[in-house]
């Protein structure tokens, strides 16, 4: 089963204007009020187990320090197959919003270790646009989870004709490993001229080592001699490099 892991900064900030923007404050709220409910965006899941119970540790981002916070209260989880949907609402409770973002954790139980059987599962929050992003699975009894690889060093360059990209991928612990199976990658590049990658870690629950190690990947993602002039953009596991095309030469955007 092929999961996505990516979040780039475009649609982060998209996540994050919708969670403020589409719920405006009422003219007569008064400050302390919770006026108004929305999905929060979200920056991270870490899953793990803690007993005989499977964990999520959520970072949530919030817009406006001082004027909104997560609805703890009203938090959600419902388990559909192998889709695990959860639901976190951030609220707005004062009319002065700033403009800085902070963020929150929040620890939420998905289920217990009994109810799942060997598989794959993915942790869907706040809706289908999160959906592949997050996710765990369970082989003969023992679980792992996925997430995006930290990005330590991403370059776009030219060998030949082909236009490459090399990303070095931060694994840590020697138990965690590049799940290379489910690397993700664009059918070619968007309307947008962007061209995204996703790299997930994969990482057996447990105590972890301290030591660092690293993996390399490495992808051709076009021919200098089919790409129109204008700027591209290459996004892996969020993080990215642009490049313009001039006449069939390539430049690399420092």
């Amino acid at each position: 089963m092929k999961k996505t892991f990516i979040l780039t900064l475009a649609v982060l900030a998209a996540a994050l204007f919708a969670v403020v923007g589409s719920g405006c404050l009422s003219a007569d709220a008064e400050p302390g009020d919770a006026v108004d409910q929305k999905p929060a965006g979200i920056e991270s899941a870490i899953i793990y187990t803690e007993g005989d119970s499977v964990m999520a540790q959520i970072g949530v981002i919030i817009y406006g320090t001082h004027s909104q916070s997560v609805d703890n209260e009203n938090i959600t989880v419902n388990i559909s197959g192998n889709n695990i949907n959860v639901t976190v609402p951030v609220v707005n409770t004062d009319v002065v919003n700033t403009k800085d973002l902070g963020f929150e954790t929040v620890t939420v139980v998905l289920g217990q270790k009994d109810q799942f059987k060997d598989g794959e599962y993915s942790v869907i929050v706040n809706g289908e646009e999160n959906a592949g992003k997050f996710g765990f699975e369970f082989d003969d009894g023992k679980m792992y989870s996925y997430r995006s690889g930290p990005v330590e060093n991403l370059t776009v360059s030219v060998e030949g004709n082909n236009i490459t990209v090399d990303a070095l991928i931060a694994i840590g612990s020697g138990v965690n490993k590049i799940d290379k199976e489910n690397i993700t990658v664009s059918n070619g590049f968007n309307g947008n001229n962007v061209y995204e990658i996703g790299i997930p870690l994969k990482i057996p629950d447990g105590p972890a080592t301290m030591d660092m190690r690293w993996g390399e990947e490495k992808f051709t993602i076009g021919q200098t001699d089919k790409l129109a002039d204008g700027t591209y953009r290459v996004s892996v596991n969020g993080i990215a490099v642009s490049f313009t095309m001039t006449n069939g030469v390539f430049n690399a955007i420092q």
